[in-house]
């Protein structure tokens, strides 16, 4: 009997180094994942939080720009040609940082970000032509078309304003 004992013992001994271990290899492969899994969501975290504040820079630059060449183009209608000729070569340097703000974007998306920035620069781009008109026309309706298209560029800052917030508001990038 006593061998039966011994061999019972020695069983239930193996068994349980044997649960024992197997018990120990599955909790090191269960913290292993869960570590894991924790260094991915913190690095994705990171990641996301990096690209938010990426385009967020780039969303203000472009605003930033708009309102310049909103700024600068305010009271023109009032200024002699010479004056006014100075004043397009002035717009059209603004124009192109207006240019590579809108370049920017383009590189950071999202893609109804990218359609208003580009409408804004389109409709910058017409600001000159309706400046570069008046320039050398002073005239009543060259005026005019300037100052609509002058208050049509100022109201398509805000969609812009809207979908860069709406975008930075997005949890994914």
């Amino acid at each position: 009997m006593s061998d039966h004992s011994l061999f019972v013992a020695g069983l239930t001994g193996a068994t349980a180094i044997a649960a024992s271990s197997l018990a120990s290899w599955l909790t090191s492969r269960g913290t292993t994942r869960a570590a894991r899994v924790q260094v991915d969501a913190a690095t994705e975290a990171q990641r996301r939080e990096s690209i938010r504040q990426t385009r967020r820079g780039a969303y203000l630059g472009l605003i930033e720009q708009a309102q310049v060449v909103a700024d600068g183009l305010r009271g023109v209608d009032g200024l002699s040609p010479g004056e006014s000729a100075a004043a397009l070569a002035a717009h059209r340097e603004r124009h192109q940082q207006l240019r590579r703000a809108v370049t920017l974007i383009d590189l950071e998306g999202p893609s109804t970000v990218q359609v208003t920035a580009s409408n804004l620069l389109i409709m910058s781009g017409t600001l000159a032509t309706a400046l570069a008109a008046m320039t050398e026309n002073a005239g009543r309706d060259n005026r005019r078309e300037f100052q609509e298209t002058l208050r049509a560029y100022i109201r398509l800052i805000t969609p812009f304003v809207d979908a860069a917030a709406a975008a930075l508001d997005d949890t994914h990038p």
